[in-house]
């Protein structure tokens, strides 16, 4: 273990008797003894762990954090709303400002409803789509969250997920339309639902997305967009603005609020009434709290140049790594979009690629090597430049790994 973590390494040994797995989220460290475990604080576009290290933030809390850490308007609107007390029992009209800007802004929202995490956002979307259609199946592609059904066809992490709910899920390949089609001929007049993130890494070819959407409607089925990571950050209305692909339910969370936890299933009015007819309840959707700093997060989406700035700042990112990329004898490639970019190494690669993220990671910038990551409004060019030249550094210990 490298003393540059050593006190992070102390709390993970002892969290490890109280927490399984040692931490409150799966799979860290990202990479064992050389890369940190606990935070302390962060600021802007930078993050300072539990050993006082300083990094330049990819991750933006996992694309939570849209405008940067801490981002004083947001708060400031969050603390004013929390010293009102937190009232459960009924509804604050804050809510109606708040879906009107979701209205205003996401191009398939004619109605709202508010929910706290992107899993509980999916879900609703799957159980409204059920509800409206009489049916029962999901078609799905991507990650959806936590939910037994969004992990039915995901070998690597369905432990714990009935039989019974594996049946019900079906998925396809991304940009294969033949795939999604055999899906909805296999399961004739049973598909609720399909639902898909617009992208991840591999971005969509051309009349995929346009594809998808009516295949789905062909078979009588809702055409729901998780647009839990790219809501907000592709455009302002998303994914679905920047593509120009409407779909008829979307589910909304993570940048919606710069880190404060709500989510939203919006859609068509027609499809979106299905809510009357089922049980959405919890005690904290309806707590104003985060709906305050929502607000305040999407005007400034709304007037600050944000969108722009995330793209610029993306492309530099992503030019500058291809040109490390070329000049390395590793077989690496930049994916993804500018707001949302990654590094694909090689398979055969891998303790390379292991070695590129520790020495990122001691030189003061934090990636994930497992997830794409995420721009925000308060990364600099200079955030760039010193992240550019700790690449640099890793790329040629990643090298130097590598078997001959």
């Amino acid at each position: 273990m490298s003393d540059r973590y050593r006190k992070s390494y102390e709390i993970f040994e002892n969290a490890k008797r109280i927490f399984p797995g040692g931490v409150a989220k799966a799979r860290l460290p990202h990479v064992p003894g050389r890369y940190p475990v606990y935070m302390d604080r962060a600021q802007g576009s930078h993050v300072w762990d539990v050993d006082g290290n300083e990094y330049v933030d990819w991750m933006s809390g996992y694309g939570c954090i849209l405008l940067g850490h801490a981002f004083q308007e947001v708060d400031a609107a969050a603390c004013a709303q929390m010293k009102k007390g937190f009232i459960s029992l009924l509804s604050n009209p804050i809510q109606n400002e708040l879906a009107q800007m979701l209205v205003e802004m996401v191009p398939c929202a004619e109605m709202v409803r508010f929910f706290k995490t992107g899993t509980d956002a999916t879900t609703a979307a799957v159980r409204i789509a059920r509800i409206h259609t009489g049916r029962d199946m999901v078609v799905r592609w991507g990650y959806h969250g936590w939910a037994d059904w969004s992990l039915s066809t995901m070998p690597e992490f369905n432990a714990g997920v009935p039989q019974s709910t594996r049946e019900l899920v079906h998925t396809f390949r991304y940009n294969d339309l033949d795939s999604l089609r055999a899906a909805f001929e296999r399961h004739p007049g049973r598909i609720a639902c399909q639902i898909m993130m617009p992208f991840e890494t591999e971005l969509p070819k051309e009349g995929f997305l346009e594809g998808a959407r009516d295949i789905c409607h062909e078979h009588g089925a809702v055409f729901v967009f998780d647009e839990i990571r790219s809501g907000f950050r592709m455009a302002p209305g998303g994914a679905q603005e920047y593509f120009g692909v409407v779909p008829d339910v979307a589910a909304l969370s993570k940048a919606m609020a710069n880190g404060y936890a709500i989510s939203a299933v919006v859609g068509r009015r027609d499809v979106m009434t299905a809510v009357e007819k089922g049980l959405f309840s919890a005690t904290f959707f309806s707590s104003a709290m985060e709906m305050a700093a929502s607000i305040a997060t999407l005007g400034i989406v709304r007037e600050r140049g944000v969108i722009e700035h995330i793209w610029r700042i993306g492309a530099k990112l992503q030019a500058g790594l291809r040109d490390l990329c070329a000049a390395s004898p590793l077989g690496v490639e930049v994916v993804g979009a500018p707001p949302m970019p990654f590094l694909q190494f090689r398979e055969s690669d891998r303790e390379a690629k292991m070695e590129f993220y520790a020495e990122a990671a001691e030189r003061g910038v934090y990636f994930h090597p497992g997830h794409h990551w995420f721009v925000n409004f308060s990364h600099t060019d200079e955030d760039v430049e010193r992240t550019l030249d700790a690449c640099r550094r890793a790329f040629e210990a990643a090298a130097a790994v590598r078997p001959s």
